[in-house]
């Protein structure tokens, strides 16, 4: 990533920036706005640079940051297989949760550092806030939502002993891991248990949706996001790579690349869920989903119970 670039992702860091309201980042405010913050912008990026070289050691080998809203049904199932894969740590953000998520937050006590954070479009101000009171906390942070859940080929491994073989590469700022679309199973009411039991049909390998990445990073090496819960930006000289450990830039991969390493995405559960999330909106924008989008999201072309077998080898239930 280029200097420019690199300070502009450090002005989304700042605090001050961070707890501005949303209309002062629509397109026709923000260019003005990000004026304001450039000098203590460019202060934040000469700190994260001189950071970058800190060998203080970290409090957890791999924490999570999640944004959810209405979705605590799903998190116990979310957080006892994070936990499984090696997670020690989770960031949860509340953008106005009505269904009370911290009945269930509570069950994994000092695992949890919660934050209400309301107002509309935060998902990237979460992240953004995550890296700036949290990243030095963690060798590993890894950005996801409450539907996906990283998947290794190997069901043996272990996620942050998996990730080592990447960052030990000097220049690795993060790893980049696919999408897999799993649609409804053609199921219309919400089924009772494990969402990760319950839909077992998924897309095809090379579905256009697949090539989607969502990233997990070492915050020292990492400034930001600026306009995409898909992509970051890293500190100069480093980069994110594939499972191959090819660069990527952007949020997309050009192959999609999920032979040891993937993200299982539960984008539309049953058609029920999907009308429940389609009306509790969304994170990154103020439009709502439309029918249209379960339609382009539910796939049910290839059966995989991958999942079902690793939750029954780890006593997940």
């Amino acid at each position: 990533m280029g200097y420019k670039t690199a300070l502009h992702a450090s002005i989304y860091r700042l605090p001050a920036f961070i707890a501005l309201p949303y209309q002062a980042k629509e397109p026709g405010m923000l260019k003005q706005t990000e004026l304001r913050f450039l000098l203590p912008g460019a202060w934040n990026l000469l700190k994260l640079m001189f950071k970058k070289n800190s060998f203080k050691p970290k409090k957890y080998k791999l924490a999570v940051v999640v944004i959810v809203k209405n979705e605590a049904s799903y998190l116990k199932e979310w957080l006892n297989y994070y936990l499984s894969l090696g997670a020690e740590h989770f960031y949860v953000y509340d953008n106005e949760s009505t269904d009370n998520p911290k009945e269930v937050l509570r069950l994994f006590k000092d695992k949890i550092t919660y934050t209400y954070f309301p107002g509309k479009r935060r998902q990237l101000d979460a992240y953004n806030d995550a890296l700036t009171r949290f990243g030095n906390l963690s060798q590993y942070m890894a950005f996801v939502d409450a539907d996906e859940f990283i998947y290794l080929k190997n069901r043996t491994d272990n996620l942050p002993r998996f990730l080592d073989q990447y960052f030990l590469k000097k220049n690795v700022g993060g790893l980049a891991i696919n999408w897999q679309i799993f649609g409804s199973s053609n199921l219309v009411e919400k089924p009772a248990g494990l969402v990760t039991d319950n839909f077992v049909y998924r897309a095809h390998d090379d579905f256009k949706k697949n090539h989607h990445i969502k990233s997990v990073v070492d915050p020292s090496k990492t400034v930001g996001f600026i306009g995409d819960p898909h992509s970051l930006t890293y500190l100069p000289g480093y980069v994110a790579v594939d499972e191959n450990g090819d660069p990527v830039i952007g949020p997309f991969t050009k192959k999609v690349n999920t032979k040891i390493i993937r993200i299982n995405h539960y984008f539309t559960k049953s058609k029920d869920e999907f009308l429940q999330k389609k009306a509790r909106g969304r994170a990154t924008t103020s439009s709502l989903r439309t029918m249209q989008d379960f339609t382009d999201h539910d796939k049910n072309d290839v059966l995989d119970d991958s999942m079902r077998i690793y939750n029954q080898e780890h006593g997940l239930d």
